[in-house]
């Protein structure tokens, strides 16, 4: 066999290889796993001890009544792109019973966001969207869950504006 019968056959292999390459990438894009992929390697936000910064001194809840879930949440959360930190500026106070997780679902009930869970004295500033979101803005419902020793306890609903530019 000549070395010139050798090429036609590699360029067909290499031809192939791309495009089986690209429709792998085509299916993971369609079911959206190439994103939960990427979401996933992503930093997200840190929850810290203390209290928001840049939150006026009178916002930050002092008491809460036994029985009660009561935080702060940002009401218009932005997210600069759907794979960006955004404004979530999630707070439980230190006299809450309770640990609290956030979540997020858009008009068609689907889940955008799921906080880690944030202690009594902990927030979180900034975190990122746990689900691929495109840009617009979406009138959202959530749910504010008290856990005690690790069983819910109960929960709080509301309703949040996410923007994704």
């Amino acid at each position: 066999m000549k070395m010139s019968d050798k090429k036609p056959k590699l360029k067909i292999g290499i031809i192939v290889a791309v495009s089986v390459f690209a429709i792998v990438v085509s299916v993971l894009a369609l079911t959206q796993a190439v994103p939960t992929i990427r979401l996933a390697l992503s930093e997200g936000g840190e929850v810290i001890d203390g209290v928001l910064p840049d939150v006026d001194e009178s916002l930050h809840i002092k008491e809460v009544p036994e029985g009660e879930i009561r935080y702060l949440i940002n009401k218009k959360m932005l997210f600069e792109s759907p794979y960006s930190l955004g404004d979530v500026m999630l707070e439980n106070p230190e006299s809450c019973a309770y640990d609290l997780q956030f979540v997020i679902y858009n008009a068609q009930g689907e889940m955008l966001y799921t906080s880690p869970m944030i202690k009594p004295g902990q927030c979180l500033e900034k975190d990122k969207l746990s689900s691929v979101v495109k840009k617009g803005e979406y009138k959202c419902s959530y749910s504010a869950q008290a856990y005690r020793g690790g069983e819910l306890q109960g929960e709080v609903n509301g309703v949040v504006t996410v923007t994704v530019k």
